[in-house]
């Protein structure tokens, strides 16, 4: 899921959003990525084993955590006999949130072009979600 970070008072504008941790339920076990980091996006792992995902960001200087969690369906596609089935995550759904944010693609694709000499691709995704601080 790919999320990007706006500043609230100009939508257009990135912000740097100063994250240390996130939790990521359903990973087995769930899981918590360490951030670290001032970031103005971030692409974000679902469950596959669920038809939601519920993140929680922990942020630097701040006891108050923010919780974001999601829905989303499912549907396995036979791409040739030899290679067997594709999973589509899509419709993706806001199930829960008090975050200010807006909604675009609800399509969770995946591009082979995620590493480009090393580093993470963020046009390879379509944004998912701004959300604005």
């Amino acid at each position: 899921m790919h999320i990007q970070f706006k500043k609230a008072s100009n939508n257009k504008l990135d912000t740097a959003v100063n994250l240390t941790t996130i939790f990521v339920s359903g990973a087995s076990p769930d899981s918590i990525l360490k951030i670290n980091a001032a970031v103005n996006e971030i692409l974000l792992p679902v469950n596959i084993h669920s038809n939601a995902t519920t993140f929680i960001f922990n942020y630097e200087n701040s006891s108050t955590p923010d919780t974001l969690q999601v829905g989303y369906t499912t549907q396995s596609k036979i791409i040739a006999k030899d290679c067997g089935a594709f999973t589509y995550y899509q419709n993706l759904r806001i199930l829960y949130t008090k975050l200010k944010l807006k909604a675009f693609s609800a399509s969770l694709l995946t591009d082979p072009t995620l590493y480009v000499a090393g580093s993470i691709n963020y046009q390879a995704y379509a944004v998912n979600y701004q959300i604005f601080y």
